[in-house]
């Protein structure tokens, strides 16, 4: 890793921070919080061929972060590692055997405060189209995130709510998708790590 990108690694995902967070992403995670991996991966799309990332739709019906744009990923279980729980999370959640790929890096860890999750953060590399067949309990949707698309957004300001209160967020959108939250601040990393690379 580059030390001296940290400083332009962590704007990067500061500029996706919504407005009521109070940077409270960036801080420490409690002793007791939940630890849970996602991965970020690139690979080439079946009906396309361009290089995606697929995002999953969560259903309404879970507890948390219900209807919101998530990648790949979940709770460590048993002893495993963060990175094999990202494998594992990828392959249960999109209906795939195998891992597909392989993890070439990691973003930086990321404290999801209203769900008390500690999140670590994987870039993987895939070659190969992938053929989908979503878990339906976890996944209402996947969509597949364009990677150039991803180098050319830059943030819009979204309005939420919940309950009374009203707040705006940085937000990645893409066709009928709005990204935010915990999503946006990892993407957000990416963007500028892929954007380097590329130049």
């Amino acid at each position: 890793t580059d030390d001296t990108l940290l400083p332009h690694r962590q704007s990067a995902r500061s500029g996706f921070s919504p407005q009521l967070s109070y940077g409270r992403h960036f801080g420490n995670p409690r002793p007791k919080s939940k630890a849970a991996a996602v991965i970020a991966m690139l690979q080439p799309s079946q009906e396309t061929g361009q290089l995606i990332i697929p995002l999953t739709v969560r259903p309404m019906h879970l507890p948390d972060h219900p209807g919101q744009v998530s990648l790949p990923g979940g709770r460590l279980e048993g002893d495993e590692s963060y990175s094999a729980a990202a494998e594992r999370e990828y392959c249960e959640e999109l209906g795939i055997a195998e891992f597909p790929g392989k993890i070439t890096g990691e973003l930086l860890p990321l404290y999801v405060y209203n769900s008390d999750y500690f999140v670590r953060a994987f870039v993987g590399i895939c070659d190969q189209p992938q053929a989908y067949r979503p878990c339906d309990y976890e996944v209402d949707s996947v969509v597949e995130l364009p990677v150039g698309h991803l180098l050319h957004t830059e943030p819009e300001h979204s309005e939420f709510s919940r309950g009374r209160v009203n707040w705006l967020a940085p937000s990645i959108s893409y066709q009928s998708t709005t990204i935010w939250g915990a999503t946006a601040i990892i993407l957000g990393e990416l963007q500028y790590l892929l954007s380097i690379a590329s130049t």
